[in-house]
C-alpha cells in the first residue's frame, strides 16, 4: 500500500490535534468547552458523516454481505475483548483500574482517529464500511465495557447504547439496501456537515491531552503496557485472525485502522461516571494518541 496519503493525513490530524493542545493551554479551550464540543461532534456532525458516506458510496452489497462485515467486526471485537480481559489478569492493575485496563485494550478511539484515516485512505466507501461497526461498538462499549470499568452489570440496559451514532449506522444501512436515491442538494447539505467532523473531532482529542499532567502519565509503567498492546499487539493480533477469512482489501483494512486506533476517550468519561480512577484512563488515553500518530502508519504498513 502506498504509505504516502496515509503519513500525510497523519500530519495532517497530528497538526490539528497540537492546535487543539495549544488552545488548551492557552485557555481558548477548557474541559466545559471540550464536553459540548464533544456532543456536537458525536451527535451531529457524525451522524451527517454517516448518513453522507451511504449517499456518496457506490458500492454494491446485499444483505448477505451486510451481515458478513458486521460479523466481522463481531470477531474483531472478541479478539479484542479477549485480550484486554487476559491484559487485566495479567497486569494485576487493582481493582479500581481492572475494568479500565480491559476497555482500554478493547475499545479504540475509532470515531476521532480511525475514521478520518479511513476516509483518507478509502473515501465514502470505506466510511461507510467503518460505520457498520458502531452497531457492536455502541452495543458491546456501553454494556460490557461500562459495566466492566464500574465493576458489575447490575442496573445497565440497552438504552444507553441506542446513541446517536448508532441510531444513524442503522438508518446508513437500511438507505443503502433500500435504494433509495438521496437528492443532491441534500447530500450536499450532509457533506459540507460531515466535512467539519474530522478538524472538530482532532481539536477535542488536542483539548483533551492539553489537561493531562505530562508527568504523571510517564510515571505509570503499567499505562505503556496497556499502550502497547492496544496498539501493536491487539491489530496484528486482529489482523492474524480475521485474514483467515477475510479476503476483502477494504475490509481488512479498515478492520486493521479500527483496531489499530487508541484508546477511545470514553474511558475517562465512564470511570469518572463509574467513581473509578479516572487518571488512570486519562492517561492510557493521553499516551496511546500521542504514540499511535506513529504507530499507527507502521501497522497499515506492516499489515497491508
Amino acid at each position: 500500500m502506498d504509505m504516502t496519503e496515509v503519513v500525510s493525513q497523519m500530519g495532517i490530524l497530528v497538526f490539528v490535534m497540537i492546535v487543539g493542545f495549544v488552545c488548551a493551554k492557552l485557555g481558548v479551550t477548557n474541559s466545559d468547552s471540550n464536553k459540548h464540543l464533544s456532543n456536537i461532534v458525536m451527535n451531529v456532525l457524525l451522524v451527517c458523516t454517516i448518513l453522507y458516506s451511504v449517499m456518496n458510496t457506490e458500492m454494491e452489497m446485499d444483505l448477505a454481505d451486510l451481515g458478513f462485515v458486521l460479523l466481522s467486526f463481531v470477531a474483531m471485537f472478541a479478539v479484542l475483548s479477549a485480550l484486554g480481559w487476559v491484559t487485566a489478569k495479567v497486569l494485576r492493575p487493582g481493582a479500581e483500574r481492572k475494568g479500565i485496563t480491559f476497555f482500554a485494550v478493547t475499545f479504540a478511539n475509532t470515531v476521532f482517529l480511525g475514521f478520518p484515516v479511513i476516509e483518507a485512505m478509502y473515501g465514502a466507501d470505506g466510511i461507510f464500511i467503518a460505520t457498520i461497526s458502531n452497531i457492536p461498538f455502541n452495543l458491546m462499549a456501553y454494556t460490557v465495557g461500562y459495566g466492566a470499568v464500574r465493576g458489575g452489570m447490575k442496573g445497565l440496559t440497552l438504552r444507553k447504547a441506542l446513541a446517536p451514532p448508532l441510531v444513524a449506522s442503522f438508518v446508513a444501512v437500511l438507505i443503502f439496501l433500500s435504494g433509495v436515491e438521496i437528492p443532491e442538494f441534500v447530500a450536499d447539505c450532509f457533506g459540507s456537515m460531515s466535512g467539519a467532523t474530522i478538524p472538530m473531532s482532532m481539536l477535542i482529542v488536542g483539548t483533551s491531552l492539553g489537561s493531562v499532567s505530562l508527568k504523571g502519565a510517564a510515571e505509570n509503567w503499567r499505562v505503556f503496557v496497556v499502550v502497547a498492546i492496544k496498539l501493536i499487539v491487539a491489530p496484528i493480533l486482529v489482523w492474524l485472525v480475521t485474514s483467515l477469512f477475510v479476503k476483502d482489501e477494504m475490509l481488512l483494512g479498515v478492520i486493521v485502522v479500527l483496531s489499530s486506533a487508541p484508546t477511545a476517550m470514553i474511558a475517562t468519561i465512564f470511570a469518572i461516571e463509574a467513581g473509578r480512577d479516572e487518571g488512570y484512563a486519562s492517561e492510557c488515553v493521553f499516551i496511546g494518541t500521542v504514540l499511535s500518530a506513529l504507530t499507527m502508519p507502521l501497522m497499515i504498513w506492516l499489515l497491508l
